[in-house]
C-alpha cells in the first residue's frame, strides 16, 4: 500500500505492506526498508540539485529492476531467523533495544544527579556513558538502517566489504549487492526447473569444452572453485588460463557462475560430469547430486530427512559479460586500452549459427548437432563421436538447431521449434518418387523426366473451361 501526503512532492510517498499478506512479515519489512532507504536518498538529491521530481515511476523502475536482490535478501533473512529460532536465538531490532536503552537511561536521570554529587569519579564514569548513549543516538538519527544491518549490529557479527575483502564491524553499507561480481563470461541455465523441497544449487566442479583462440582445437578442462587452472593447446601449445566463479542458484536465479578464460573460448557445459550441492529445504542440509543431463528431471532424496529433491535444466548459455571498470571507462581509456583486443564471444550462443552451420565433412547437408547420453557431449554425427570418444555410442535424445542454437528434443524430418528451418533434407527427395516426393515443378529435379511432362502438351479451350 502506497501512501501520498498532501503536499506530495515536496514530502516522500511512504510504503506499507501489510502483515496479513502470504509474503513473511521478515520479507516484507525488509522490502519496505529498502525502498524506504531508496526513496529518502533520492529525495535528498534532488532538494541538493534544487529541482522536484515524481518519485513513484522512478521507484517501480528501481523496484524492477532489484525485485530478485530484495527477495534473495528477505528469503535469506527469513531463513536465518528459522534457523535462529530452531537453536534458540532471538534477533531484537536495533530501534527496539534503543528505546529500551533511552527509556532505561531517563529514568535513572535524577539518580545519576544525586550520585554525581556523592562521587566524582563514578559522575565521570557515568558521563562517558551518557555521551555514548548520546552518539549512538545521533548516528541512528542521521541515518535509518536496514533491517539486515540493524539485526548485525545487535548480535555483533562483522561485516566483510566485497570491494576491498576488509572487515569493518560498525561499518554500514548497502544490502543490495550481489554475492559475486558480474564480469568474465557468465553461465546460465535456460529453462532450470527446481522441484518444491530444492531451496539451493551450488556447483562444486564443472567440465566445460573449451575452443582455442588460435587453432579452433576444443578440448575439455575439469575445474573447481577453489585455484586457477592452466594449460596448453594440444595442436599450437597455447597457454590457457582459466578460473571457476560459483554462484548460488535459487528459485529467482538461473546462474551457475562466471568464467575467466584468457586464450579460449567456451563451447559447452558437460552437465553430466558437473558435480552439484543441492541445500534441502526442509532441514537445511546439503547433499551432493550428479549426473545430470539435460531436459530430463533429475530426482534424489535428502539423506537426511528424505524429502524428494528434483532438479531439471534445458540447457546452458554462455555470456561475456563487460567488467564496471570498462563499462564506465567508454572510450575515455588510453590508446593501448582502445586498441586491446577485446574478448572473444563464446562459440555457441542462442539465436547464432553454430559454427559452419551445425555442419561437418561426414554430412554435408545435417545443419545440427547431436547431443549423446552416453557422456553427454554434443557432436555434428555419430562418426565424429567415435573418433573423439572411446566409448560405446547410445543414440541421442538431444540436438542443437545449426541456425539458432536452439536446444531440443530430437526430431527427424521436422523443422526447428524456434526459427523453423530445416536441419535435414527431409523423408522426401526433390524428385517425384511415384507422387510421394516433391510435386512442385519448380523446386523438382531437372533430372527427373516428371518435371517437364506434359509441358508441351496441347489443351483444348473445353477442357480448360470445365476445369475452371
Amino acid at each position: 500500500m502506497v501512501y501520498f501526503p498532501d503536499d506530495y512532492p515536496l514530502e516522500v510517498f511512504t510504503l506499507l505492506i501489510p502483515e496479513d499478506q502470504d509474503l513473511p512479515s521478515v520479507m516484507g519489512r525488509h522490502i519496505c526498508s529498502a525502498s524506504q532507504e531508496w526513496l529518502q536518498a533520492k529525495h535528498a538529491t534532488n532538494e541538493l540539485m534544487g529541482k522536484v521530481e515524481l518519485l513513484f515511476r522512478p521507484y517501480l523502475r528501481w523496484f524492477d529492476r532489484n525485485m530478485e536482490k530484495l527477495f534473495t535478501e528477505g528469503a535469506r533473512m527469513l531463513k536465518r531467523d528459522m534457523d535462529a529460532e530452531r537453536a534458540g536465538i532471538e534477533f531484537v531490532p536495533y530501534q527496539q533495544l534503543q528505546a529500551a536503552v533511552s527509556g532505561l537511561s531517563s529514568d535513572q536521570s535524577p539518580t545519576l544527579q544525586a550520585t554525581m554529587e556523592k562521587d566524582p569519579k563514578e559522575s565521570d564514569l557515568q558521563g562517558k556513558i551518557e555521551g555514548s548513549q548520546r552518539s549512538e543516538r545521533e548516528h541512528s538519527d542521521s541515518g535509518s538502517c536496514s533491517p539486515c544491518e540493524e539485526e548485525r549490529l545487535v548480535s555483533g557479527t562483522p561485516h566483510t566489504d566485497e570491494r576491498d575483502g576488509v572487515t569493518h564491524p560498525d561499518r554500514e553499507v548497502e544490502n543490495i549487492r550481489g554475492s559475486s561480481p558480474r564480469k568474465g563470461t557468465e553461465i546460465k541455465f535456460i529453462g532450470l526447473r527446481l522441484g518444491e523441497g530444492t531451496a539451493t544449487v551450488v556447483a562444486h566442479q564443472i567440465t566445460v569444452s573449451l575452443q582455442c583462440n588460435r587453432c579452433k582445437v576444443t578440448a575439455d578442462l575439469t575445474m573447481t572453485s577453489k585455484h586457477p587452472y592452466t594449460a596448453q593447446c594440444e595442436k599450437c601449445n597455447v597457454r590457457i588460463t582459466a578460473a571457476f566463479r560459483p554462484s548460488m542458484l535459487h528459485q529467482y536465479s538461473a546462474v551457475l557462475g562466471y568464467l575467466d578464460l584468457h586464450g579460449a573460448v567456451p563451447v559447452d557445459l558437460v552437465l553430466q560430469d558437473t558435480q552439484l550441492i543441492v541445500g534441502c529445504l526442509n532441514c537445511s542440509k546439503e547433499a551432493p547430486l550428479q549426473t545430470i543431463s539435460y531436459g530430463l528431471n533429475k530426482e534424489a532424496n535428502c539423506l537426511y530427512c528424505h524429502s524428494k529433491l528434483s532438479m531439471q535444466v534445458e540447457t546452458a548459455r554462455f555470456q561475456n559479460i563487460q567488467s564496471h571498470s570498462e563499462r564506465n571507462r567508454g572510450d575515455k581509456g588510453s590508446l593501448d586500452q582502445r586498441w586491446k583486443r577485446l574478448p572473444r564471444d563464446p562459440a555457441v550462443q542462442p539465436g547464432k549459427a553454430l559454427p559452419e552451420h551445425g555442419t561437418c565433412k561426414h554430412y554435408r547437408k545435417s545443419c545440427r548437432w547431436l547431443r549423446f547420453p552416453c557422456c553427454g557431449k554434443a557432436y555434428p554425427c555419430d562418426v565424429c563421436h567415435d573418433e573423439a570418444q572411446d566409448h560405446e555410442m547410445e543414440l541421442a535424445t538431444r540436438m542443437i538447431c545449426g541456425y539458432c542454437a536452439k536446444e531440443q528434443p530430437y526430431s527427424n524430418g521436422k523443422p526447428c521449434i524456434a526459427c523453423g528451418n530445416m536441419m535435414t533434407r527431409g523423408s522426401h527427395s526433390s524428385h517425384w518418387e511415384g507422387g510421394q516426393g516433391c510435386r512442385n515443378k519448380a523446386k523438382m529435379c531437372r533430372k527427373d523426366k516428371q518435371k517437364y511432362a506434359n509441358t508441351e502438351k496441347t489443351v483444348s479451350r473445353k477442357s480448360q473451361s470445365l476445369q475452371k
